[in-house]
């Protein structure tokens, strides 16, 4: 891989981070007092763009580096604090988005590698 993919992949994985840090902060949005999973929609959405972009790059295992770091986050804002508070809390009545999150921002990105439409970097 050139050094130039090494830096494009690089910064597809912080973008992956953001994602992650986005995600975590806006999966409780409510709008009327109904939670709607806009967070979660947005997440799949970008993260299929990340693996496509990074499929781009390489074919090995390293294309899924910028979902890696987004599901990083993700155990991150499910761990304890230091004074024992919840960023993404896995119980109670929140634990819906926090599934919804999840499923639909892994989701996506598995589908989309499980057909087979990501191109290869040989096409570019």
């Amino acid at each position: 891989m050139r050094p130039v993919d090494r830096a494009l992949l690089a910064l597809l994985v912080v973008n992956g981070i953001v994602v992650g840090v986005l995600s975590v902060a806006f999966v409780y949005l409510r709008f009327g007092g109904i939670a709607i999973p806009v967070a979660a929609v947005l997440a799949g959405i970008v993260n299929a763009v990340l693996l496509w972009l990074a499929a781009a790059i390489t074919d090995g295992p390293l294309r899924f580096l910028p979902l890696l770091a987004w599901l990083l986050v993700l155990v991150a804002g499910a761990l304890p604090g230091p004074g024992g508070d919840l960023v993404l809390v896995p119980d109670g009545t929140l634990v819906l988005p926090t599934l919804g999150l999840l499923a639909i921002g892994a989701g996506v990105p598995f589908l989309l590698a499980w057909t087979r439409r990501l191109p290869d970097p040989d096409d570019r």
